[in-house]
């Protein structure tokens, strides 16, 4: 039954007009409503208790209808009815819940909710408290696209050169990676949106075009009246893990390119199919993770004057 499906008949039932095998669907369905385990912030709770009230005190003095005296019974199948609608409500305004419709996923987190979603490429997103976040079931062959409805939400963006990875969000400011992770911060009633790199290198734009390309420890500060950006350091370093199970050289150096915004190049190519299985962090610096890498297979490298491009070699 879909959801103006159901209005229809609670209405149907408060009318009177319902059918006894639709009297019984509803009456079943309010006594199921017990047995469910729902759980909402004290505000929330407060507000539907007011709303079941009015609702309530309009059904205790409606004019009967065809002279018919208004019977304790029919009260009680209106009350019934009264809280089933307002139950109904509660599913409707996606609270603390995951909604999917037919190729869309909404997740939305209440007021002191925090949620971690695994998207359908292997990515995740750190949702905070009273976001809301819509995703497809299943990503595009050429591009992968999410939206940030409200709030702040951390990424880790899987790699995958062919499939760049879009978050759009609701001022127009879209933020474009390939690989990486970063933070965002839009708010409807904030005036800016935030968006901190953490590894990586990202893209930011607006409808009239790019704003800046952000690289690690650098943020974007959007103001949404004037259209204008700045760009400057973080001032807190955030950290993610680096892990590799059986992935090939090849994987690891595409990763660590990314991350740390370098270039890495090997002098024999049958070295990327080398397998390598350890975990890292991205506080740890390019150099430290490649001499390990490289101590694993026998291996070296060395690096340019800037650090920026490394050489791979027996």
């Amino acid at each position: 039954m879909t959801e103006e499906q159901a209005k229809e008949l609670l209405q149907k039932y408060l009318d009177q007009q319902a059918s006894p095998q639709e009297q019984k669907t509803v009456e079943e369905w309010y006594a199921t409503l017990h047995a469910k385990d729902v759980v909402l912030p004290a505000d929330r709770k407060v507000a539907i208790r007011e709303q079941m009230f009015i609702h309530l005190q309009a059904a205790m003095y409606q004019k009967p209808k065809y002279g018919k005296v208004f019977k304790l019974q029919s009260f009680i199948r209106i009350a019934a009815a009264v809280i089933i609608t307002i139950t109904l409500g509660i599913s409707v305004w996606k609270l603390n819940t995951q909604v999917a419709s037919e190729n869309q996923i909404t997740v939305v987190t209440g007021s002191t909710q925090k949620k971690r979603i695994t998207l359908p490429d292997g990515s995740v997103v750190l949702l905070d408290p009273s976001a809301k976040l819509c995703y497809p079931k299943a990503f595009a062959s050429n591009n992968r696209q999410i939206s940030l409805k409200e709030g702040e939400a951390f990424f880790e963006i899987t790699h995958q050169e062919k499939r760049p990875f879009t978050v759009h969000t609701t001022s127009g400011v879209d933020i474009r990676v390939l690989g990486t992770s970063f933070k965002v911060k839009s708010y409807r009633d904030s005036k800016h949106i935030e968006v901190a790199v953490v590894t990586g290198k990202v893209a930011v734009s607006d409808r009239k075009g790019n704003l800046g390309t952000l690289i690690k420890d650098e943020y974007l500060t959007y103001d949404k009246s004037a259209g204008q950006a700045a760009i400057g350091k973080t001032k807190a370093t955030a950290f993610v893990e680096l892990a590799f199970d059986g992935a090939s050289l090849d994987q690891v150096i595409n990763k660590l390119q990314y991350v740390y915004s370098i270039k890495i190049l090997l002098n024999d190519s049958t070295l990327g199919k080398l397998k390598t299985t350890a975990s890292f962090s991205s506080k740890q610096s390019a150099e430290e993770i490649l001499d390990i890498i490289c101590s694993l297979h026998h291996l070296k490298f060395n690096a340019s004057k800037n650090h920026k491009t490394f050489n791979i070699y027996r």
